[in-house]
């Protein structure tokens, strides 16, 4: 059944049935609003005009993409952490297809003035995944609202160095860590460049010091890799007795430590 009523100057049509959601429209007169209303009947009774789909809120979706996707991808702690960020934020109540490209540059301009421009750019990376997973793996009707918007343009790559002295108080002040091994961490993250945690999760059975080589099966970017080893980076290994521990270095009381 369709009702038409005057709503200070417009006149609102409503078009109602039992299984769907009542179709509401404002119109400036009220032979409009008649019109509309007669051709929505008509469309219900033909089955031309199907329900709107409810759309879910975001946080559920997000929700949801860390249970079943983040754990297949490497940088499954970043995604949580970002998660996490967004559950704070007034998108995350909001329903998926209310988040437009409008909605997500004033939530960019403002976190702009919060945090750097490349952690916005990784957010806002995070919420593009996730939208694409919604449009092309859950069957939902929407668009992704980042293809719309213009993103952070990113830093400049950081140019820092060691300067004259610095390696040796860095080194003195591992020596007098509590963390017992911090040196041989240290030294082999300047000596190899390595990501730490590539470092961390360094296997014995992967050092070959006779070669001088680091053998990495499970790197970030998803193949293997073989590491020189200078002689410092050497000699820091040896110095150290070792035990029957697979890992090197294992994560103990918050601070990282080679096991022998």
């Amino acid at each position: 059944m369709s009702s038409i009523r005057k709503r200070g100057e417009k006149w609102q049509a409503r078009v109602h049935r039992k299984e769907n959601k009542p179709i509401v429209k404002s119109f400036n007169n009220k032979s409009d609003a008649l019109k509309w209303a007669r051709n929505i009947e008509s469309q219900l009774d033909l089955g031309t005009l199907a329900p709107k789909q409810t759309m879910p809120r975001l946080m559920p979706m997000v929700d949801r993409y860390v249970e079943e996707v983040t754990p297949l991808k490497k940088g499954k702690s970043q995604e949580c952490y970002r998660a996490n960020q967004f559950r704070k934020t007034k998108l995350a109540d909001m329903n998926i297809d209310k988040i437009t490209g409008e909605v997500v540059a004033q939530y960019r301009d403002e976190r702009l003035k919060q945090v750097s421009a490349n952690t916005v750019r990784l957010e806002l990376a995070f919420l593009s995944v996730v939208f694409e997973q919604c449009r092309k793996e859950w069957g939902l009707a929407v668009s992704n609202p980042i293809r719309q918007i213009r993103m952070p343009k990113p830093g400049k790559p950081r140019q820092r160095r060691l300067e004259a002295g610095e390696e040796e108080a860095l080194l003195q002040a591992c020596r007098e860590s509590r963390a017992h091994y911090l040196q041989t961490f240290v030294i082999l993250a300047i000596e190899t460049g390595m990501r730490f945690s590539e470092l961390a999760g360094l296997a014995w059975e992967n050092l070959n010091l006779e070669k001088g080589t680091i053998y990495l099966p499970d790197t970030k970017n998803g193949s293997p890799r073989t590491v020189p080893l200078s002689t410092s980076a050497i000699n820091a290994i040896r110095s150290q007795p070792r035990s029957i521990e697979a890992g090197c270095f294992l994560l103990s009381r918050g601070a990282y430590a080679l096991h022998f």
